[in-house]
């Protein structure tokens, strides 16, 4: 088992065992993080990502408040074939969701709306499963968001969110591994 691997599994354990009163906690101080944020402020087309049912940092304010202010919200659709993701629009958080492959929240809408163009969107925000002081990211290992954000524009801002033992003083990183313009902690 390599580095990654066993950080991946350290990780995941980690996630899964905090407790939620604490994870909703410090949820609230990186949604009020996010909320402050220029690029936040300044956008009209986010990607985000849905954290229902997992151990990562609750974006459900994020979406509604964005969708709230009138930005367009867009959410990754896993295409397991292709082995890539396609960012859809999301009309409504409260019953515009549904379960995609490994059980991620993505829009119901997704077979009869077009994806966005990548270059619509202005700011995206992923999940990790850690990140480090030089805004590297580890995922789950399947190399869908790595392949996604190489294709933006490198002058759109990608923010990672994640708790604070979710950053990393140093990562293992390949020349396939894709480093954000920076992660909000707690």
């Amino acid at each position: 088992m390599n580095k990654k691997e066993l950080l991946r599994i350290v990780m995941k354990r980690k996630l899964d065992f905090q407790n939620k009163l604490e994870r909703r906690k410090k949820s609230k101080i990186i949604q009020g993080k996010v909320f402050a944020q220029e690029e936040f402020l300044a956008s009209k087309c986010i990607m985000l990502y849905v954290s229902k049912g997992t151990g990562e940092v609750e974006t459900g304010p994020i979406i509604k408040k964005a969708l709230g202010m009138g930005k367009t919200v867009v959410l990754p659709v896993t295409l397991v074939k292709e082995k890539k993701i396609k960012p859809v629009c999301l009309k409504n958080f409260k019953d515009g969701l549904k379960k995609g492959p490994y059980d991620i929240y993505e829009p119901k809408e997704f077979g009869t709306k077009k994806p966005i163009r990548i270059k619509e969107i202005d700011l995206v925000i992923v999940p990790g499963l850690a990140f480090d002081r030089k805004n590297n990211r580890l995922g789950h290992g399947q190399g869908y968001y790595d392949c996604f954000l190489k294709q933006l524009p490198q002058d759109i801002p990608k923010i990672g969110l994640g708790f604070r033992f979710q950053l990393l003083k140093a990562l293992p990183a390949t020349r396939n591994d894709f480093s954000l313009t920076k992660v909000i902690t707690n």
